[in-house]
């Protein structure tokens, strides 16, 4: 089966993406699926199995894992036990071209990510001397935590104690051209999702007709995709009721919706509760 080509998103304000669920609030089912972004996942405690490319590797305890881009794989948690966590990094290869490559003290981890090709995982001993680190991310701000992450990968390029190193896990046959023309599609939602998006202003930026763009994307993505435009629009609802003061109108507007009964129902469809309720018991906490 081919995978679904997943869209990572990383806050245009920030390098990587950095999120930490809880065994109550796991994070979303992807299915299988593939994204070009770097990906690494630890897992603090709790058994289950790595799917990975033709691979099925069970872990015990929880485990640390780190996947090169376009790697196919599902979801990696489990729900062993309430205290879990599971903390999932994604970043961008220009996180290394762009941002590493400034910096020559950063020059080992920078070589540790260019030669991570496949998928790396970490022996138990690795994961249990970062775990602190891992779990500190969910109480850090952006600058900490991307100062956490940089140690955590600094410690990781000195290590060569792996589990497991599979070689040769690639994608299936992807058109470059297909996937070139979804990134422009998620680029331009991330860029606009506040404003007005249409069928038809999606498919002008890619040459196509509105029923053309729809089957597109719907077959890559497996998707509709106005599903999928209200799911973003919702995370990124749910991401300013976090990190600030803004009331329920206010997210609304700037996250593109415009009829309150409209986004309470999509909120809901989303995070199985009204915004009104979600933002209660984020400031209740």
């Amino acid at each position: 089966m081919k995978p679904i080509l997943e869209h990572v998103n990383v806050d245009k304000k920030q390098s990587v993406k950095i999120r930490t669920y809880t065994a109550a609030d796991q994070c979303s089912p992807s299915g299988w699926h593939i994204h070009p972004e770097y990906e690494m996942v630890f897992i603090k405690n709790g058994n289950g199995v790595l799917n990975i490319g033709s691979q099925k590797i069970p872990y015990e305890n929880g485990v640390l894992v780190f996947l090169a881009g376009n790697i196919p794989h599902t979801d990696f948690g489990n729900q062993d036990f309430p205290n879990n966590r599971e903390v999932v990094i994604q970043f961008k290869k220009d996180f290394i071209s762009n941002r590493l490559y400034a910096f020559p003290e950063l020059g080992s981890i920078q070589d540790f990510l260019e030669e991570a090709k496949d998928v790396m995982v970490f022996e138990d001993q690795i994961k249990t001397e970062l775990a602190s680190k891992f779990l500190r991310f969910e109480h850090l701000d952006d600058v900490g935590k991307l100062i956490n992450l940089l140690d955590i990968l600094r410690k990781l390029s000195r290590t060569k104690s792996l589990e497991n190193l599979m070689e040769g896990v690639t994608a299936p046959s992807q058109k470059h051209s297909d996937i070139k023309r979804l990134e422009t599609v998620f680029e331009y939602v991330n860029t606009h999702y506040a404003q007005t998006i249409t069928l038809s202003d999606m498919a002008d930026k890619l040459g196509l007709t509105t029923n053309s763009f729809s089957r597109f994307f719907k077959q890559m993505t497996q998707r509709r995709f106005v599903y999928f435009l209200n799911d973003f629009r919702i995370q990124k609802a749910a991401e300013l009721f976090k990190n600030s003061d803004d009331t329920v109108n206010q997210v609304m507007y700037q996250c593109g919706f415009t009829n309150p009964s409209y986004f309470t129902k999509q909120f809901r469809h989303y995070r199985k509760m009204t915004p009104t309720t979600y933002l209660k018991l984020l400031r209740n906490r």
